[in-house]
């Protein structure tokens, strides 16, 4: 059986490896294994990309940008570059790797008789579930359905980082079982011993470099002004880009980009100063921070929406809590904060599953199985 020499196929690849993202990693974690050959990076015009955006102009800001994420002009212009990249790759391959369903490469590997895989943070389904009801047309969804379910039918298989998103791909979509492969997500931090790990010093750290009302920024700030008035000491840390809060407790830091040897360090160390992670989004396609924050032995807490439960709470590493629900979020933080021995079981037993579950060697073994079976 020959080894598998994959060639990865991805939107915006360069930007990826900036914000040192799951999928960067995954190809970097491919490529020390010895079983990539090389990543097609596609991208769309300046221009070009502009003009589709304003396509689908809407006065409201997240109606916009669901419209942009459904719009399957994008689709196909990725298709045809995924095409062409592919075409005009130069080192032999014998499978190929797409980052995503937003291409349909299936016809050109079925002529060059390869198999073809995707692997998925998320899908149309889980995306739509995070929108608010009735925002875009149900004709809208069902198109963005039908394409995804003609990308995944031509497949040899489908990975994903969640055992959630396996489950939705089976029920959503009506994938058979065999095709879809929980593959997971590997920590890019080494889990560092806790014997040391202060857990009483009432830092509350938030990381997001977008998107702050989404990633439930507004609902933990609004919080953490409760919090205050019972832990005066309380400290939120925010990291990710310059937010412009200036309040009392309240501490900002800017991008710190992770493939920087100072600002990696930088970041690490705002985990490892922190007394837990809160992030309360409204949808996380994966919600790679939150294994970020048990690789430093911190308790998380964010919702139960998405696939957060499973990372949180199947692993007794924190709380979940509506979206949203400031008190509910206040009432959380408060009760964790003061049982620094609680705040430390749950840091412990989130740091156990990275050191048991969420390693590349997992995922990158996972990943070379199925592959290898179609070769």
């Amino acid at each position: 059986m020959p080894d598998p020499r994959i060639v990865g196929v991805m939107q915006g690849y360069a930007f990826q490896q900036r914000k040192g993202s799951a999928f960067y990693h995954l190809f970097r974690e491919l490529d020390s294994a010895g079983e990539l050959v090389g990543v097609v990076g596609l991208s769309i015009p300046r221009w070009l990309r502009m003009g589709l955006r304003l396509k689908n102009a809407s006065p409201n800001r997240v109606k916009w940008n669901a419209k942009d994420q459904l719009d399957l002009m994008r689709y196909q212009l990725l298709s045809r570059k995924g095409r062409n990249g592919l075409a005009n790759f130069e080192d032999e391959y014998n499978a190929v790797l797409q980052i995503g369903s937003n291409m349909n490469l299936n016809q050109f590997c079925e002529g060059k008789n390869v198999p073809a895989f995707s692997f998925h943070d998320n899908n149309v389904f889980a995306y739509t579930r995070s929108l608010p009801p009735r925002l875009l047309p149900e004709k809208r969804i069902q198109t963005a359905v039908d394409y995804e379910k003609r990308v995944y039918e031509g497949l040899s298989g489908v990975f994903t980082m969640s055992k959630t998103l396996a489950r939705s791909f089976v029920t959503d979509f009506g994938l058979p079982e065999h095709k879809v492969h929980y593959a997971g997500f590997g920590s890019p931090f080494v889990a560092e011993s806790l014997e040391d790990k202060a857990y009483d010093q009432q830092r509350i750290l938030f990381v997001a470099s977008h998107s702050f009302e989404r990633k439930g920024g507004v609902t933990l700030l609004n919080a953490f002004r409760k919090i205050r008035q019972s832990l005066p000491n309380a400290q939120l840390v925010l990291v990710g880009r310059d937010w412009e809060i200036e309040e009392p407790g309240v501490e900002v830091h800017g991008f710190l980009d992770k493939r920087d040897p100072i600002d990696n360090e930088k970041y690490q160390q705002l985990f490892r100063g922190a007394s837990m992670f809160v992030m309360p989004s409204f949808n996380e396609a994966f919600g790679e921070v939150f294994i970020e924050a048990m690789s430093h032995g911190l308790p998380c807490i964010g919702t139960n929406a998405g696939v957060m439960p499973e990372i949180i709470c199947d692993n007794g590493a924190g709380e979940v809590i509506e979206p949203g629900d400031v008190d509910a979020l206040a009432k959380s933080i408060l009760g964790l904060l003061g049982d620094p021995s609680g705040l430390r079981e749950k840091g412990e037993a989130g740091h156990r599953a990275v050191r048991s579950e969420y390693s590349w060697d997992n995922v990158i073994g996972r990943v070379n199985k199925v592959v290898s079976s179609f070769l």
